[in-house]
């Protein structure tokens, strides 16, 4: 997925190390984003003509830091016989032959721009730590934030056609990363697990006597008993839920993000005027507040978003819209195939994994299509131009996400597709008949935003060993009995009277975290259960799901350390066919669990702290066997 990830982030390979970069480039043209007299956002070239952005990621002749021993994309010695500007111009050839217009994210100074095609480089203006979000803290931030700047434009070749430039990518302004969203670590423990004499956690320190009084009133605001400032810890904010902590968590991600933003776009356009600022490619979701600063700073904001369906999430397009209030660039997406040419397997990377190339083709026709049509999106940007390698790129990510295979062999259907889709981009978003949101949609079930961790499987197996043995469950006279036999589960029933009986099974010893509750498992980054099985013909099933800290409604108090609110969830009924089945249950589908979980929550599934999935039996036949051959989570 994304080469920013871990590692990824020190790609200032923006640009190739083999061409001449020589001195600070100047924007060519100015390019603008307009609003028509329909409401519709374009970007504008200075020849007055409209444009939707429609890009590939990545393009660079070879990887960043092969591992050894690997296979990789690498066509410039053999089948360009040493000619890097003769790559450079076929793969040119090959976007424009394909309609597209804008070399995305990350590429070879080899591949020459202009004449309807424009660059967008990554400037990485604070660097690539993991605490970069908290850069705002030093003191020296201003001149840090310049030479970075002044670096990265040193590298951009001066024939550069620049549409704009991002900031930054994947930021993780959640604190532990840019998809964990978990209400007890934001950037304000992230500052506090730092040494004392870190200028960010004394920074962090100022900022909370400069809201509290005195360490009394803190103590008092957090339920807490403290004598002084120096008692105030990380640990002492990772179980803290009042309402004092989670205000001055949002409030410290809110100034952090402001001084960001500002500062970051002001000195970038004194260093390059004239350039867009493209925001800082977030991924997928991002605390308010720094939606609202990107929104407020830049001209454009970007957002990187795998979705199993191949669909824009409107969720998340009007949450940018409504607190940005600037138009918007999906600048990373993608779907893998099994069937590839590279042979990658797959394990590690973001998205879904598909059964062929024409499936790509289908998914990328069906998402374009779908988001050219927001009338307030403006580009579109595929990762990426060549496969990973099949034995793991730099960080192990070994999957299918190419336009070209690593032996530089195009997938004709995935590419004969997004020819012709790309062909009618324009007329799509031109005639586009969708209303400006003014509030978010209402949930149809739950709010749930996958974390991309790209580190993870395609599935996980949730028949995997786990964390403690699972947990009965059932309404009067009902009885259920487990076993495993090899691989699969076992369930003797009998539904009972009323509600039937159930059995919560509880997550991966693999994925076992240290905060919160014993039984807490991380296993976000998925979007659907999939339950292999055979049940009886008739009887009904619903699939459980509980947070980390969730309990029977009138616990009154539910243990929320894990980051999650406790909330329980249920699927709609699914019936045994008295025959091997696969059933698969998405967790945007899911609904509030009435009889378990905290019934004031969020309405959103936390994923990243489950206590538990689970199986519901009930109804007629009252007795008999379900045999569980598999049950996994899916991407």
């Amino acid at each position: 997925m994304t080469l920013h990830r871990l590692a990824a982030a020190l790609l200032p390979i923006l640009l190739c190390a083999a061409c001449a970069f020589g001195g600070s480039a100047e924007a060519k043209t100015r390019y603008t984003v307009v609003r028509d007299d329909k409401g519709i956002w374009w970007f504008q070239g200075p020849d007055g003509k409209r444009f939707f952005s429609l890009g590939i990621n990545n393009i660079s002749h070879e990887p960043f830091m092969p591992r050894p021993g690997t296979k990789f994309y690498n066509p410039v010695p053999g089948e360009f016989k040493g000619d890097l500007a003769a790559w450079g111009k076929w793969a040119n050839d090959l976007l424009r032959d394909h309609n597209f217009n804008t070399v995305g994210a990350w590429r070879s100074g080899a591949i020459p721009t202009g004449n309807g095609i424009v660059s967008t480089p990554v400037l990485y203006v604070v660097e690539h730590e993991g605490t970069r979000c908290l850069s705002p803290l030093r003191p020296d931030f201003e001149q840090y934030v310049r030479a970075n700047t002044r670096a990265a434009i040193a590298k951009i070749p001066k024939d550069a056609d620049l549409l704009g430039v991002f900031l930054d990518n994947e930021m993780p302004w959640y604190g532990k990363s840019g998809w964990d969203d978990i209400a007890t670590y934001t950037l304000l423990e992230q500052a506090l697990e730092l040494p004392a004499t870190d200028v960010r956690h004394v920074g962090a320190m100022k900022f909370l006597a400069a809201r509290h009084a005195d360490a009394a009133s803190f103590a008092k605001a957090y339920e807490v008993e403290i004598a002084s400032w120096d008692q105030v810890s990380a640990d002492l904010f990772k179980m803290n839920t009042t309402a004092a902590a989670k205000d001055d968590r949002t409030a410290f991600t809110a100034m952090l993000a402001e001084k960001f933003y500002e500062t970051t776009t002001r000195i970038v356009r004194e260093e390059l005027p004239g350039v867009l600022i493209l925001g800082t490619r977030i991924p997928g979701n991002a605390p308010d507040a720094v939606i609202r600063a990107c929104g407020k700073y830049c001209d454009v904001m970007s957002v990187n978003e795998y979705r199993a369906e191949a669909s824009a999430s409107e969720y998340t397009l009007t949450r940018f819209w409504l607190l940005g209030g600037k138009p918007i660039m999906h600048t990373e997406y993608s779907w893998r195939a099994k069937e590839n040419a590279s042979g990658n397997p797959n394990t590690r990377g973001a998205g879904s994994v598909v059964q062929t190339q024409a499936d790509r083709g289908r998914n990328y026709q069906a998402i374009v299509s779908d988001i050219a049509t927001v009338p307030y999106v403006i580009g579109s940007h595929w990762f990426e131009f060549a496969d990973q390698s099949p034995q793991g790129r730099f960080d192990g990510e070994d999957s299918n996400y190419g336009v070209v295979s690593i032996h530089n062999k195009p997938y004709v259907e995935l590419l004969s597709a997004m020819r012709e889709t790309n062909a009618r981009v324009h007329e799509l978003h031109a005639r586009s008949t969708r209303v400006m949101p003014t509030e978010m949609p209402k949930p149809k079930g739950v709010t749930f935003v996958p974390g991309q961790h790209p580190g993870r499987p395609p599935t996980m197996d949730l028949l995997a060993p786990w964390v403690r043995e699972p947990e009965i469950w059932g309404g009067a006279e009902s009885k259920l009995n487990w076993s495993r036999k090899d691989s699969t589960l076992v369930l003797e029933y009998d539904t009972g009277t009323q509600f039937g009986a159930g059995i919560n099974i509880f997550g991966p010893k693999s994925m076992a975290i240290a905060r919160g509750p014993g039984n807490a498992t991380d296993l976000d980054g998925y979007a659907t259960v999939v339950l292999d099985m055979e049940a009886p013909k008739g009887v009904q099933m619903n699939l459980v799901l509980a947070e980390a800290g969730a309990a029977h409604p009138g616990a009154g108090a539910f243990d929320v350390s894990a980051g999650d609110d406790g909330e329980g969830f249920i699927s709609a009924a699914f019936y045994g066919k008295g025959e091997r089945t696969t059933y698969r249950v998405r967790i945007t589908d899911l609904t509030r669990q009435m009889f378990f979980g905290n019934q004031s929550g969020a309405l959103r599934v936390d994923m990243q702290a489950v206590r538990n999935t689970g199986l519901q039996l009930s109804g007629s036949p009252r007795t008999g066997t379900v045999i569980v051959h598999r049950m996994f989570l899916e991407r």
